[in-house]
């Protein structure tokens, strides 16, 4: 469950805040694709049916919906983490910038 909910922070940042999708974003201006936290339960949900459909036999559909949540819910400490470096990022790249134009 913790490789599904890395792989979900991961997908769900990456659709939500790169540059990447940007063009798609804007196609589809839904809150579903500007949320991280709001994608990520879609995209576990996804994750999750693909995982039921190969081994159905072990998954009930009580399983499946504690499943997707408690992915989530570890899917939220990494995206937390990523966006705080990619903050922090960003603030330093404007501070490197605004000294180098001052020269």
């Amino acid at each position: 469950m913790i490789t599904i909910a890395l792989a979900v922070a991961a997908i769900s940042m990456t659709f939500t805040q790169s540059s990447l999708f940007a063009d798609t974003r804007k196609l589809l201006s839904w809150k579903l694709f500007q949320c991280p936290y709001c994608f990520a339960h879609w995209v576990s949900c996804l994750c999750w049916a693909c995982y039921a459909t190969i081994h159905p036999k072990t998954m009930g559909p009580f399983d499946f919906v504690i499943n997707v949540f408690a992915t989530v819910a570890l899917g939220v400490l990494p995206m937390l983490a990523i966006d705080y470096f990619n903050t922090r990022m960003d603030k330093h790249a404007k501070i490197l910038h605004s000294s180098h134009s001052a020269l």
